[in-house]
């Protein structure tokens, strides 16, 4: 019995809603810090209807520049974590949804396009950026895909709409709208080296949208510009972590985490559209196009590169399975068809599963430090300051609610390279007087040292202890007493 399309799609779905739950809800927790980050920014929304500007426990006080209309639909529709996991984890079945339509429309075939939504459910950068987390890139790259969508599709006027409120809307959910607007730059600049002629209508369209995304940014991050000039495009990251946050590209580690049936499948499907002057993959060629010059630049990190290069080499891909099943439909082996597809749908599964399962199992376990920063809310002075390594600062603000010394919220934050530098000190020193100087520059209260600082700056204990100026008052927590 053969199988629907809309039958085959749902299978792919609940497939994919199998692997993610069982690890979602194998853990009460979440698998990032930066998962706290966007709690608290919801949490905020919930009590006080308005976004958090200025946060006083994050750097012990710090603005807070982020669009925050991603944290507003999930104050409304999620009442508790469970909820928010679910609706995260539903963001990436709209992916899939999305990714589908856009393969089918660049290749007019419903089964090449459940391939592409099959290869795009088994991600491994996306597994490792979104499972278990709140992560802002579950919800805008299938946002970024939907307006790639409607621009496929302008000439519709339903489209056409949803072209131009998402191109108010992506600006006001993450500076990484910037991939789409430079995308447009570089389809224009490629359309014309093709000789491909882009209606009147779409060329408005296009310009309105480069310059309002352009616009809405700037007004968004206007004060953090006046601030740091051009150098706000490297985020105020502090420069002891650049090369960690900006690493430049290593090809078996961007093979391991995009896939090798992406990579492969996806650069043939550019070649062969770019030969035929396909619209639509001149447009994808275009968005890798960005991408690389970005990574490049060391103006994105190298794990959300990756993870947009993944997406659009996957849409690339249905060129290619689309010349593959049209060529094998007129040679003498069209009556093996189905075995080919099985054959490929065990290749996806082997090729993308077994990497996203060992990447899914590697994630980070936090709950040994929510334990105890659980135990901190509980049995500390509010005002506290506690020492906590910068990679647990939000964790940290958002479970203990007390202040920290420094976070990965760079954009405004105040002295970043040394308070980074001053939590390496704090925790790698032998001096006691180097040690305190630190704790009294910014009135420490606590100190945490559990497993997780031991690995992170490879020590085994603070040498600097003594029980004249520090008490142990729980296995992890030291309190400053001197």
């Amino acid at each position: 019995m053969k199988l629907k399309t809309s039958t085959i799609l749902v299978l792919i779905i609940a497939l994919t809603l199998i692997f993610r739950f069982y690890f979602t809800f194998s853990n009460e927790n979440f698998n990032s810090d930066e998962s706290y980050f966007h709690l608290r920014l919801i949490d905020n929304i919930k009590e006080n209807l308005t976004p958090l500007i200025k946060d006083d426990l994050s750097y012990s006080g710090n603005k807070i520049i982020y669009p925050q209309l991603f944290h507003y639909l999930l104050a409304i529709f999620s009442f508790n974590n469970i909820l928010i996991k679910i609706i995260t984890t539903l963001l990436v079945i709209a992916l899939v949804i999305i990714v589908y339509l856009i393969a089918k429309k660049i290749t007019n075939d419903k089964n090449v396009a459940l391939f592409v939504a099959l290869l795009t459910s088994f991600i491994p950068i996306e597994i490792r950026t979104n499972l278990n987390q709140i992560s802002i890139y579950a919800f805008i790259i299938p946002l970024i895909l939907l307006t790639f969508l409607a621009l496929i599709n302008l000439d519709n006027k339903k489209y056409f709409n949803l072209f131009l409120i998402l191109s108010f809307v992506l600006p006001l959910t993450h500076p990484t709208s910037f991939i789409f607007i430079l995308s447009l730059l570089f389809y224009i600049i490629l359309a014309n080296t093709e000789s491909i002629n882009i209606p009147r209508f779409k060329k408005e369209a296009i310009f309105f949208s480069f310059f309002l995304i352009l616009l809405i940014n700037f007004l968004i991050y206007r004060e953090a510009f006046l601030q740091h000039g051009l150098s706000i495009i490297w985020q105020n990251v502090p420069s002891i972590l650049f090369n960690e946050y900006f690493k430049d590209l290593n090809i078996l580690e961007i093979i391991y985490l995009t896939g090798i049936l992406p990579i492969i499948l996806g650069s043939l499907g550019i070649f062969f559209g770019l030969k035929q002057k396909n619209d639509s993959i001149i447009l994808l060629s275009s968005a890798l196009l960005a991408v690389f010059f970005l990574i490049s630049l060391k103006l994105i990190n190298l794990s959300a590169g990756v993870l947009f290069l993944s997406i659009f080499l996957i849409l690339a891909s249905s060129l290619t399975i689309a010349k593959f099943s049209k060529y094998l439909a007129i040679t003498k082996f069209s009556k093996y068809k189905t075995y080919f597809n099985i054959i490929f749908i065990l290749l996806i599964l082997i090729l993308t599963t077994i990497p996203s399962y060992f990447v899914a199992i590697s994630l980070p376990n936090y709950n040994a430090e929510i334990e105890t920063f659980t135990w901190i809310k509980e049995n500390t002075e509010r005002d506290s300051v506690i020492l906590v390594p910068l990679e647990l600062g939000n964790m940290l603000t958002a479970i203990a609610e007390r202040k920290n010394i420094a976070d990965n919220n760079f954009l405004l934050a105040r002295n970043t390279d040394e308070r980074t530098n001053d939590i390496n000190i704090a925790y790698q020193t032998f001096s006691k007087i180097e040690a305190l100087e630190v704790i009294r520059r910014y009135n420490i209260n606590y100190i945490f040292f559990n497993d997780y600082v031991k690995q992170r700056y490879k020590v085994d204990r603070l040498l600097y202890l003594d029980e004249k100026c520090f008490e142990e008052i729980k296995n992890d927590i030291y309190k400053v007493i001197c």
